[in-house]
């Protein structure tokens, strides 16, 4: 398929994990895709993608930033907002400044993101944007009470934008994944005394048995910003193996 032929994608946290899986899904349909990645690092390892530093906490860089694509490539399309960080903690665990990182990485990087890219989908006539939430921002989940704090933030503005800019034809909807192997993930497990036990705890909650792989989500996303999705927005999709409706 080749849904995304002349489309311009922004994708941020493309760097690794589930951004980087959906830069690639995109392209390989045909899009011309800027990654947003955080290092020098993160950009050599997006390879052949296109690919631009960005702070998605910071406004000036996201308006650096945008300012730069469009020159490059007239307009943006697709805005998909990967970009992520986990940190855990209960509310007497979590200090302020822990808190305040956590949202101003998930939760400002979605609002500075349709902020400057809203006027661009507009004046190209429409657009998709998809947020990535998580299984964590709807329904409850112990110790990363910041975390769930922001995911949850994402699928309110989500829903909020998405009746604020329906009439711009711009569609904004959320991915609500469950336990997905990416290197943020992967980190919580390598603080614990077996990382592999407290891997396998975790796929025993998803009905299917398993973990999700970056692949699982970004095929959602391209579904979710692509033609095939024109009917959807306002949405918080649950990718998660089926642990959302276990009871």
């Amino acid at each position: 398929m080749k849904r995304f032929e002349g489309k311009v994608a922004f994708v941020t946290g493309a760097g690794s994990g589930i951004g980087f899986a959906a830069a690639q899904r995109i392209a390989a349909e045909g899009g011309r895709v800027v990654c947003g990645v955080q290092s020098e690092a993160q950009r050599a390892a997006t390879g052949d993608l296109e690919s631009v530093i960005i702070d998605v906490a910071d406004e000036d860089s996201w308006a650096t930033t945008i300012e730069a694509v469009v020159k490059s490539h007239g307009g943006i399309d697709v805005l998909v907002c990967c970009a992520g960080i986990l940190r855990k903690g209960n509310a007497e665990e979590t200090s302020l400044d822990l808190w305040n990182e956590v949202l101003s990485v998930n939760l400002n990087g979605v609002f500075l993101g349709a902020r400057h890219v809203v006027p661009i989908m507009r004046e190209r006539g429409g657009g998709a944007i998809v947020n990535i939430s998580s299984l964590n921002g709807i329904r409850g989940t112990p110790g990363a009470l910041a975390y769930a704090a922001s995911k949850g933030g994402v699928v309110a503005v989500t829903m909020s934008m998405a009746l604020d800019y329906a009439a711009d034809n711009i569609r904004v909807n959320c991915i609500c994944p469950g336990s997905v192997h990416t290197p943020m993930v992967q980190a919580v497990y390598a603080q614990t005394p077996d990382p592999e036990a407290a891997r396998q705890a975790r796929v025993a909650l998803h009905p299917l048995g398993r973990d999700g792989v970056p692949e699982d989500i970004a095929a959602t996303i391209a579904f979710l910003a692509s033609s095939d999705a024109s009917f959807m927005t306002g949405q918080a999709i649950a990718v998660d193996g089926g642990r959302s409706a276990v009871g």
